[in-house]
């Protein structure tokens, strides 16, 4: 199973820091990844040939102040999602 994480910062101007990362396990690669931020899609790429790592960062997501939602989910080469979620306020 993949590894995914992610994490926020305050950006200074607006909104948020998003930056988040996916790691394939061995024999995986990573075909697909997206990033919804309050249920809106971001990001939203395919990847051909599949990787093993990903990263990527979005600066000024969401809102300040309020309720914001990170969702990242990363699709294996052999269809199976791995989601990270990441909720704050």
């Amino acid at each position: 199973m993949m590894t995914v994480t992610g994490s926020h910062a305050k950006n200074p101007a607006e909104g948020w820091d998003v930056s988040v990362a996916a790691k394939a396990d061995q024999g995986e690669t990573i075909a697909r990844a997206q990033i919804l931020v309050n249920g809106f899609s971001a990001y939203d790429e395919s990847f051909n040939p599949p990787i093993s790592n990903w990263q990527q960062q979005l600066k000024q997501q969401g809102q300040y102040p309020g309720s914001n939602a990170v969702q990242v989910i990363a699709t294996s080469d052999k269809g199976e999602d791995t989601e990270f979620e990441d909720l704050w306020s």
